[in-house]
């Protein structure tokens, strides 16, 4: 399981209300705390207000599971288009987020448009001059940096050093879990180890910092999560010290950032309750997930004609 104790699950591939259901029911089930971040508009021709509402409802903000409205963005959609969710979002009291990959311009957009929002958090960015950087960081939007997914598929170098240049707080991200990884860890140590390449720049407490209280603030949970303070919920993970990878520690922040892994952890509480204890979670049927995940997994491989062999390769696109 991912070493997280809160997970915004960016879900827009919803096909019917009947997945958004089940989507909200796994992560009900799941031990941790999480944001399900609906994508509006993106199983269907155009968002339907009234089912955005409908999942608004069963979801009302207080509980281990939030909601917040994912954004196509003006790369994807007409700004009226962009306009109409964010008025909804602002209505329904959800904060938002959107994909910005390579086309540079969409953040210029939205401000000729009065559209940036500080309830908003933009993902990747690395297409974004250091100007429209400026803009978010001055609207008092977010950026979530994901390292592995932005070098795998060819982004470009993680925005953390940039980002920080033009004065934001950068969060991390996985984004892609079959491509990359659940493991923050290794994301943390990608970020870190990219940018020291690149100037030096980073100190591994900036590392733990972007993954906890900013990362909560990019989620509006800031006054609940993201740092151990008197009146907030105990949402804690802690690591073993004597594991042979990371013994003797000397300098914990540094230790977690260049050699943390999930084997490590040994204890996770998600609001004061133990979901993890000595390397196990609790109250979790984990064979039965596996056979369900198995089942799954091979009837989707046989349905789309795809061999579990490891020889599948995808066919190149009509011209």
């Amino acid at each position: 399981m991912v070493p997280l104790t809160t997970l915004l699950d960016w879900y827009h591939v919803a096909q019917t209300p009947e997945h958004e259901d089940a989507a909200v029911a796994a992560l009900r089930d799941a031990p941790g705390r999480s944001v399900f971040c609906l994508g509006a508009g993106w199983g269907t021709p155009d968002p339907v207000d009234a089912d955005i509402r409908r999942v608004r409802a069963a979801l009302p903000g207080d509980g281990p599971v939030t909601m917040a409205l994912g954004l196509r963005g003006p790369e994807a959609t007409s700004m009226d288009t962009v306009a109409r969710e964010l008025k909804l979002a602002a209505a329904l009291g959800l904060r938002t987020s959107l994909h910005v990959d390579l086309v540079g311009g969409a953040v210029a957009d939205l401000r000729e448009h009065g559209l940036l929002r500080d309830t908003t958090t933009f993902v990747h960015g690395n297409g974004l001059s250091d100007e429209e950087l400026r803009m978010l960081a001055d609207a008092g939007s977010t950026l979530s940096v994901s390292p592995d997914v932005d070098l795998k598929m060819g982004f470009g170098n993680p925005m953390t050093g940039r980002a920080l240049a033009a004065g934001l707080r950068p969060t991390l991200s996985i984004d892609d879990v079959p491509s990359v990884g659940g493991d923050m860890f290794s994301t943390m140590r990608t970020a870190f180890a990219v940018q020291r390449g690149l100037d030096g720049g980073l100190r591994s407490r900036d590392l733990l910092a972007f993954t906890t209280i900013d990362a909560a603030a990019s989620c509006g949970l800031a006054t609940r999560i993201g740092s151990i303070t008197p009146g907030k919920d105990a949402d804690l993970i802690l690591l073993r010290a004597d594991d042979l990878t990371v013994f003797p520690v000397t300098d914990p922040a540094a230790s977690i950032v260049s050699t943390g892994h999930p084997g490590l952890v040994d204890t996770v509480l998600v609001a004061g309750r133990v979901v993890k204890h000595n390397g196990v979670l609790l109250d979790m049927d984990l064979p039965g997930l596996r056979t369900r995940l198995l089942a799954s997994r091979n009837r989707i491989a046989a349905a789309a004609g795809i061999p579990l062999d490891g020889t599948w390769r995808p066919q190149p696109a009509a011209q």
